[in-house]
């Protein structure tokens, strides 16, 4: 199996997709109903409820299994992870897991409650193809709110939705180190004693071009970086170099220094150009998952139950 980089910057586990969904649900009916060109600035209002940390908690297998909000029919599926319809193995018991807060209770999502908080709002994500595989899933959790739902590729969007009932469109803008990088092939061929065949510069303190125009358009943004940041993506033939500025970084940045000065880059651009009034989301790095080799190399994911707290497989 390839080498693998495990960042200290990351925790080991974060929760799965859909508590993503009950945070949205928690946090956005703070906002103001109104949103109109009236009155253009969007208050946080802060909550008269108590404080509940939903990341405080556990895996719960429930006893009965609920009814799925979609199938195999949901024309926001990439086929090739569709699960449903590929007949993934024991999908039974792995919806049957429930995720239940130590001090608080947690719903379901209901799609049409939040699509009606989101109204004339927009949600945007940004990063790899974990916010991408979330982003298929909760298009078809929505959907059921507003089957006139139309796919959505605008304003650079790898995919995305419109849900016309509620004037609300959801989108993923794939960019996968969040900073821009360009693919450089070596300029000479005099020496290819190094096996070098190219680089990828990055940019560091430039946001990728596929998200830098879109940081007014949406109200929502999530971001996320993490697994393209190992040596099976970018191996010594064809290694990330890391540019500040116009100018190399002097020394050179391994794979590791080189992640957390991109996300003190990134995270100083989101503060400074991303509108105040923009309810922003940091989502961490998912555990890899995979027996038997990665996910191009016939892995296979066998697991049907959650990672114990600080296992590695």
């Amino acid at each position: 199996m390839p080498t693998k980089l495990y960042s200290s910057i990351f925790p080991s586990i974060i929760f799965l997709s859909l508590v993503f969904l009950f945070l949205y649900s928690t946090f956005l009916p703070l906002y103001t109903n109104n949103h109109s060109s009236s009155s253009p600035a969007k208050k946080f209002l802060t909550s008269p409820s108590s404080y509940c940390n939903i990341f405080n908690g556990n895996w719960v297998l429930g006893s009965t299994k609920p009814r799925p909000f979609y199938d195999e029919t949901c024309p926001f599926h990439r086929n090739a992870w569709n699960c449903i319809k590929n007949k993934r193995d024991n999908m039974g018991i792995i919806n049957s897991w429930k995720w239940v807060p130590k001090d608080c209770s947690l719903e379901r999502i209901d799609p049409k409650g939040f699509l009606s908080l989101m109204r004339n709002r927009n949600i945007g994500f940004v990063g790899d193809s974990l916010n991408e595989n979330f982003l298929v899933s909760f298009l078809c959790i929505l959907r059921v709110a507003d089957v006139s739902a139309k796919k959505w590729k605008k304003k650079g969007a790898w995919r995305g939705a419109y849900f016309p009932k509620y004037n609300v469109t959801v989108a993923y803008h794939r960019a996968v180190l969040l900073a821009r990088y360009k693919w450089k092939p070596k300029q000479s061929a005099v020496s290819d004693q190094d096996g070098l065949k190219g680089i990828y510069r990055v940019d560091v303190d430039i946001p990728a071009d596929e998200w830098i125009n879109v940081r007014d358009f949406y109200d929502v943004l999530v971001f996320n970086t993490g697994h393209w940041w190992g040596y099976d993506k970018f191996p010594k033939e064809t290694p990330l170099v890391f540019y500040q500025q116009g100018q190399p970084i002097s020394p050179p940045l391994g794979l590791s220094d080189g992640l957390q000065v991109v996300l003190e880059n990134m995270v100083h651009y989101i503060q400074k150009e991303v509108p105040k009034n923009t309810l922003k989301f940091w989502r961490l790095q998912s555990p890899r998952h995979f027996y038997g080799g990665e996910w191009n190399e016939n892995g296979s994911c066998l697991s049907d139950r959650p990672l114990e707290e600080h296992q590695r497989i």
